[in-house]
């Protein structure tokens, strides 16, 4: 299984903030492949993000720069406080970059805090449509590579 076409634009509606658009691309794909292939694009494209975001000029960031962005993110929204778990969120950073362990939480609770801090850190890169189109591209090549 790859990812398709549809599921690169739902991610795409979601990251530029376009609800209705999303939603709509959402409830049009098919569930199995979803639970695949979207769920593996969305993890891609986290990856993506985070190391965008935490790795610079190959130095992995702290522990603090995680615990800032967390709480800058739960700060900014007014449903952040009630949707993310600093802890669940900070050890997926951390744990994504070899600084910190999983904290354990099952994988809809994941794939959610996936969602919300990736929303967050592609907001912070204000990309143009055409670098939201690289970003998304090589999220999905990431996400291919992990259904392989």
């Amino acid at each position: 299984m790859t990812v398709t076409d549809e599921q690169v634009a739902t991610l795409r509606a979601q990251l530029e903030g376009n609800i209705a658009e999303h939603r709509r691309l959402l409830n049009d794909l098919d569930p199995g492949e979803a639970n695949v292939g979207y769920s593996a694009l969305i993890a891609a494209a986290f990856i993506e993000a985070a190391e965008r975001r935490f790795i610079k000029d190959g130095k992995t960031g702290d522990k603090f720069e995680v615990i800032d962005f967390v709480a800058q993110t739960r700060e900014n929204d007014d449903e952040s406080p009630n949707v993310i778990n600093p802890q669940i969120a900070e050890g997926m950073l951390l744990s994504l970059l070899g600084k910190g362990s999983m904290v354990d939480a099952d994988e809809e609770t994941k794939l959610g805090h996936q969602i919300v801090l990736l929303a967050a850190l592609v907001s912070e890169e204000q990309f143009t449509s055409t670098e939201l189109d690289a970003f998304l591209l090589n999220a999905r090549s990431l996400a291919d590579e992990l259904l392989e």
